[in-house]
């Protein structure tokens, strides 16, 4: 990152000075006794505690989406009728269970958990429960990506709580209020699951006594407390209940027809009994003292709130991953400090983005963003790893009679469902040589299963190759058929090449050997080295078959023969035709029962299951 530079001599006096200042003058001004001071700390405090809750609103608002926002809106407003006949407090434990846990705990735990949160549970029934969690897991079902919002935002209300406690902010809950102007009622908070609501579950203003918010509400945007104008009461409005004495802000908002409350409860028991202890000595103190800060502070805010704008959209453009966005400069030395920190942050952002985006090209999006957050050392280095090579059998005499751009394109067709098996096993498709894929496991990111993860992928690579065949044939379109080889062990990996061009790759016997394992491979199945096959021969690959006893074959610059296995994926024998007469009868088909032992490890006579793990294909 680039360094900031800042010329502290333009700025002035440092904000903190400015506020030192400020406090300095209003002494003097003022020049009340110590008592008239303690009669201003209840107002201080709940002005202060409003002005950190309209600050962690403003924040939870902002990273809400418009459209996320309004179909979580709809979805909360449909609930009520669609609910009906359902038990009330099943339906909110089992909707935060399936935010929390996506599970329901059995009936002992969830009672246990009820009991230590001092919930009533006279009428449980676990039966009702159930029931409930079902009409969640349905409603839920038919909204297809809805229940990851939930959780998204639920998990970032949790979080900012979480951090407005540590910093100081006495608070209940942070909680989303929707309103159709017939319904009020809750969309989400940050309470377990215990004490929670669900999206849907309506606010009975009646009971509570709160008929003013409709018209705060839908009077426009911007923050509401209770009452809006505290300070212009002798004592403000608190909710008392039995779990204390709260003060409740919100920020409102419209969203495509509704009307959104982002609501905080925060403790004002202090503060109450601050206030009853100063009594009617609060009015003179704080018309006073509000007029002074009033006339200052509207001076520094208007130093501070340029900054503050541009930090605002600066975060505004995070958000929508515009790493292009710059803010300028300005205001006092601290937020000068702050926003060309901000700027190389986003700047470092934007490379990590990049990075990460050219990676996921080469690698799965998992290795990708692990790469992304710690790095790649490319360096040549030994390392233990396993090489993948796949070839077309008979490619030169099929295409010879095709068009350029038609073997291109056939080519695609196959690579373009072949190397996303590969990234999804956590290799590396290191090159194309021809019509052959060359695929790295085990580097330049480190896998401890890097054999377990070849042979799963070559596996799969043919099971792929017979569903595009299938697809193909039924198109009149050719066909080709592959081989594919595997040896594990160590290799020279690094980026190899000039200043011009650098490639990633591997050097040794290893990945010779891995070529010559493709050569040796049936048409349709898999090769492997005993290197590899020894890594692997307690695993069980389910619908295969893998040969119980080697086979020997002899590999020129080696003094003796190579133990091999081979992986049968299919039950089919595929040939080459002696004499064909074109791309359609190139290959012969036969049918043949192997015994399908899916792994050699059947053969072994104890323990009892030999496998440690199993691994299952898609469509095998």
């Amino acid at each position: 990152m680039s360094e900031c530079n800042i010329n502290e001599e333009k700025s002035g006096l440092s904000f903190r000075t400015q506020l030192a200042v400020f406090g300095v003058i209003l002494v003097l001004v003022v020049a009340l006794p110590v008592l008239v001071l303690e009669v201003g700390r209840p107002w201080q405090a709940l002005d202060s505690l409003i002005g950190q809750a309209r600050t962690v609103l403003a924040g939870v608002k902002s990273g809400f989406t418009q459209s996320e926002l309004e179909r979580m809106d709809r979805f909360a407003l449909q609930i009520p009728a669609a609910a009906q006949g359902y038990d009330e407090d099943s339906l909110i434990w089992t909707f935060n269970l399936l935010l929390e846990k996506n599970e329901l705990p059995p009936e002992e735990e969830m009672r246990k958990a009820l009991s230590e949160a001092e919930a009533d549970t006279a009428d449980f029934d676990y039966g009702k429960a159930r029931g409930a969690f079902a009409f969640w897991r349905a409603r839920f079902a038919a909204e297809p990506g809805l229940l990851d919002l939930f959780r998204k935002y639920k998990a970032r209300i949790i979080e900012t709580k979480e951090f407005s406690r540590r910093a100081g902010l006495d608070l209940s809950d942070i909680y989303v209020m929707v309103d159709d102007g017939k319904t009020f009622a809750f969309l989400i908070d940050g309470f377990d699951w215990t004490d929670s609501t669900y999206p849907g579950y309506p606010y009975d203003v009646n009971q509570h006594g709160d008929q003013y918010w409709r018209g705060y509400l839908q009077s426009g945007p911007g923050y509401y407390n209770n009452p809006r104008h505290y300070y212009l009461s002798v004592f403000p409005k608190f909710d008392t209940d039995q779990w204390g004495t709260w003060f409740t802000v919100w920020l409102a908002s419209e969203a495509g027809g509704f009307y959104n409350a982002f609501s905080i409860d925060l403790d004002a028991g202090r503060v109450k009994r601050m206030m009853w202890e100063v009594g009617g000595a609060i009015i003179v103190i704080a018309l006073l003292t509000g007029l002074i800060i009033t006339l200052i502070t509207s001076a520094l805010s208007r130093r501070i709130s340029q900054p503050i704008r541009g930090l605002v959209e600066g975060t505004e453009a995070v958000i929508r991953q515009d790493y292009d966005h710059v803010i300028t400069s300005g205001g006092a030395a601290e937020f000068q400090k702050l926003i060309a920190v901000f700027n190389d942050m986003v700047k470092g952002l934007k490379e990590r983005f990049n990075m990460k985006q050219t990676l996921e090209k080469l690698l799965s999006k998992e290795l990708a963003e692990q790469v992304a957050k710690h790095g790649l050392v490319l360096g040549g280095r030994r390392v233990d790893i396993t090489n993948l090579f796949t070839d077309f059998a008979g490619f030169s005499f099929i295409t010879q009679r095709m068009r350029p751009e038609e073997v291109v394109g056939m080519l695609n067709d196959y690579f373009n469902e072949l190397i996303p098996v590969i990234k999804k096993w956590g290799g590396l498709p290191d090159k194309y040589i021809g019509d052959a894929i060359v695929a790295i496991f085990g580097a330049p990111v480190v896998l401890d299963n890097h054999a377990e993860s070849a042979v799963a992928a070559a596996i799969e690579m043919q099971l792929t190759i017979r569903r595009i065949n299938e697809k193909r044939k039924n198109e009149g379109k050719t066909i080709l058929e592959m081989r594919i080889g595997l040896n594990s062990g160590d290799v020279i990996a690094g980026a190899i090449g000039s200043d011009m061009k650098l490639e990633y790759t591997t050097i040794g016997e290893t990945t010779n050997l891995a070529n010559r394992m493709e050569s040796a491979a049936e048409i349709g199945h898999v090769r492997m080295t005993e290197n590899t096959y020894e890594k692997v021969k307690r695993i069980f690959f389910e619908g295969v078959n893998i040969s119980i006893e080697p086979q020997f074959m002899q590999v020129k610059g080696y003094e003796h023969p190579v133990a091999t296995y081979s992986i049968q994926v299919a039950d089919l024998v595929i040939k080459k035709n002696e004499h064909p007469t074109g791309p359609p009868d190139y290959y012969i088909y036969e049918k043949t029962d192997r015994g399908l032992k899916h792994s050699a490890a059947d053969v072994h006579p104890a323990p009892p299951s030999p496998f440690t793990k199993t691994i299952k294909f898609p469509g095998g």
